[in-house]
């Protein structure tokens, strides 16, 4: 809908009959709208452009933030079941030294008995030996009996 004649005769015509003052400061309003329109809306719009932007970056930035910390805590998930792993087959390595420790001194006891086995043989052996050795020297020797 335009305006029709009758309203722009009743504009010509108030601002006629209007003071200096008020067809001064109307014009110094249209100017400071007009400033307003043509410099400070823009600019304005520019600033919120401008902070859309930098939300749009931090949002992409918090995102690749929370990627990285996944990433991260997988590495340390995966590097815990690695410890887990290595403390897990430690703790059997160690119990299987602690087996073939036991056996090795049940070992070294049944080597120190067998020792004393031996030495008792010997011993035997050496005695009956001489004895041998006696009653072959009065037996075929020739010599007397006691």
């Amino acid at each position: 809908m335009e305006p029709t004649q009758d309203f722009w005769s009743g504009v010509g015509a108030g601002i006629a009959n209007s003071p200096g003052w008020m067809l001064v400061t109307a014009l110094l309003v249209a100017c400071v709208t007009l400033i307003v329109a043509k410099y400070v809306v823009p600019s304005h719009e520019r600033v919120r452009m401008k902070r859309i932007e930098i939300e749009q970056r931090q949002a992409e930035t918090d995102a690749e933030r929370v990627r990285a910390n996944a990433m991260l805590a997988e590495q340390q998930r995966q590097t815990n079941v690695l410890i887990d792993g290595m403390r897990q087959s430690l703790d059997a390595s160690t119990a299987h030294t602690d087996v073939l420790v036991a056996e090795l001194r049940g070992s070294r006891d049944r080597s120190h008995e067998m020792g004393e086995r031996v030495e008792r043989i010997d011993q035997t052996t050496s005695h009956t030996d001489t004895l041998v050795e006696d009653i072959h020297r009065h037996i075929i020797g020739g010599e007397g009996t006691d």
